[in-house]
């Protein structure tokens, strides 16, 4: 089939092609934006629709909107139609957004290929967080203190307060600059408000500034559905149907003192309450010489978290010596704010028999409930300490023999001015061969004794070096070389039955390859700063403890061991 145009028809298509191009550079000059509503409250959103009369695949820069609003949504549709010959060509963009401020705010003129929107002034008044009866939702924000010192806990609590049935509840977390913070309660509950009930649903945080000044406590944004079949938009922010609501707390400022100049120096511990106490891992009247004591004292302080408390000072002393252990931090929360812990265990090991005194362990921390300062203490400990089972207390030197003698010369001149010369030879022989004999029994019954107390003192006492055992394992975790070596150095001595002073000497007796290699890991770490020096004090244990399944045999009389790194082992 062809086709055939005269001259007139091709005139009155080029014709409608440059009215159409006409037309569409028209329309490509408009750029429009409006919004539903210019008069709204704290926590409501609005729509906002922005035209663009022509076909386009950019967007305006809505970049300049977020100073000011939070963009919730955007939609975008293009739209091209020819009715009745006249052509209609746009692009529409559909924003839902949330003021961030009250006051007058400005939506700034938008650009696009040229062309800019009009500015809309809008009026956002402050939402109150009372209710006064007629409010089915409201926000309630509430502080504790609005002056505290420095590194005192603050209570926050924020209440949403709801009359309607509300889905999607959800809440920004809460960021606070210069403070650290600890959620201790969320609860829902009810109450009556002007004769309506609510649903209430509370949030606790304990905040503790960093830093004197003014601390500013940010609003905090709940989001939720309210629902409202008739909505347009329902469903298309939370996934379900309803309308949107966000509710925002209000903003607080806390004044945050320094610490007092009367306080003076050390661990400043502004708390409500502080308390020691202590326990001990066995009677303290069955206190042995050379054998381990674990004295536990937990420190609890109301109004403070764990990282605040400062390590005990718990010293040796005069008869005894000390291995501290790695101390346990926890955090415990109620309604009423943190609670934090300390834990710290320390080995006492006493080094004599007698009384032994521990140091009183104090500490000094700020009353914020009376404003003062106060100091909680563990008085100091005087304990009695029992000598090592198998010590012989040194027997009473016999009479001197000289007084037997003297006492055999007496009966020997009560007899002078006797006649008979014989009986006195044999008187006198008689008396010698006694004094013989009483000294050979004293020399023999010495022996035994020097060889009982001696077999007594070799004699392994396997729970005092299980004890040592296991708190030498349990410091490995500590990164107290010296003091662990120490503890090595005992156990060895108490496993062996002979006098350990070097790491070399427990090297030859264990006679084990891979312990010899630890143990001289653990030399050159004692003498090293260099991270790459550390040694694994787990696996020593490890090692320790399979060696420990096979009691050890006496070592030969007069063996030396050789030093296995050098003299400072």
């Amino acid at each position: 089939m062809a086709f055939t145009f005269n001259r007139q028809q091709i005139c009155q298509w080029i014709a409608a092609a440059l009215l159409l191009l006409s037309s569409l550079a028209c329309q490509a000059d408009s750029l429009t934006a409006t919004a539903d509503r210019t008069q709204l409250s704290r926590g409501e959103t609005l729509e906002l629709q922005v035209r663009f009369d022509g076909q386009t695949t950019s967007d305006p820069d809505f970049s300049v909107l977020e100073e000011d609003f939070e963009i919730l949504s955007q939609n975008q549709q293009n739209q091209f139609s020819i009715i009745n010959g006249t052509t209609e060509s746009y692009t529409q963009w559909v924003l839902q957004l949330l003021p961030k401020k009250t006051g007058s705010l400005l939506i700034p003129p938008l650009e696009l290929k040229g062309v800019q929107s009009s500015p809309i002034r809008l009026q956002v008044a402050p939402r109150s967080n009372t209710s006064n009866g007629s409010e089915p939702i409201f926000m309630e924000t509430e502080l504790s203190k609005s002056s505290v010192f420095v590194q005192e806990q603050v209570l926050l609590t924020l209440r949403l307060n709801t009359s309607v049935p509300l889905s999607g509840l959800s809440s920004e977390e809460l960021m606070i600059k210069d403070a650290a913070m600890v959620k201790v309660a969320e609860n829902q509950y009810q109450k009556q408000n002007n004769g309506k009930l609510y649903q209430v649903v509370e949030l606790k945080y304990a905040l503790f500034p960093e830093a004197s000044g003014k601390l500013v406590i940010p609003p905090v944004r709940f989001n939720a559905v309210m629902a409202d079949r008739r909505d347009r938009f329902s469903g298309s922010f939370f996934g379900s149907r309803g309308k949107p609501v966000f509710l925002l707390s209000d903003e607080q400022h806390i004044d945050v003192k320094p610490r007092p100049d009367n306080y003076g120096p050390g661990d400043w511990l502004p708390a409500q309450g502080l308390s020691l106490s202590e326990r001990w891992s066995r009677p303290l009247d069955e206190l042995v010489a050379g054998e381990p004591v674990t004295r536990t004292i937990h420190l609890t302080a109301q109004g403070l978290m764990d990282s605040q408390l400062p390590p005990l000072i718990i010293d040796a002393g005069d008869g005894f010596k000390v291995y501290p252990d790695q101390p346990q931090l926890e955090n415990n929360v109620d309604p009423q704010g943190v609670i934090g812990s300390r834990v710290e265990s320390v080995a006492i090991v006493p080094s004599r028999a007698g009384q032994i005194t521990l140091p009183p362990v104090k500490v000094r921390w700020w009353d914020t409930r009376s404003q003062q300062m106060r100091e909680t203490l563990l008085e100091s400990q005087t304990l009695t300490v029992k000598p090592a089972p198998g010590t012989v207390a040194t027997p009473a030197d016999p009479a001197p023999l000289t007084s037997d003698i003297a006492v055999t010369s007496d009966s020997v001149e009560l007899h002078e001015n006797s006649s008979d010369n014989r009986l006195l030879w044999i008187l006198a022989a008689t008396n010698l061969l006694l004094s013989v004999a009483v000294i050979t029994l004293l020399i023999l019954w010495r022996g035994s004794r020097k060889q009982a107390a001696t077999v007594v003192n070799h004699e392994p006492n396997h729970e005092k070096e299980s004890a040592l055992f296991k708190d030498l394992c349990q410091s490995a975790n500590s990164k107290d070389l010296p003091g662990f070596r120490e503890a090595l150095l005992i156990w060895a001595g108490s496993f062996w039955q002979r006098p350990v002073q070097k790491l070399s000497q427990v090297s030859q007796l264990a006679n084990d390859e891979q312990v010899s290699l630890l143990l001289e890991a653990l030399d050159k770490s004692l003498y090293s700063t260099a991270a790459d020096d550390e040694v694994d004090l787990n696996r020593l244990c490890q090692r320790l403890k399979t060696l420990r399944k096979t009691r050890p045999e006496k070592s030969p009389k007069g063996t030396p061991l050789a030093p296995l790194y050098g003299s400072h082992t």
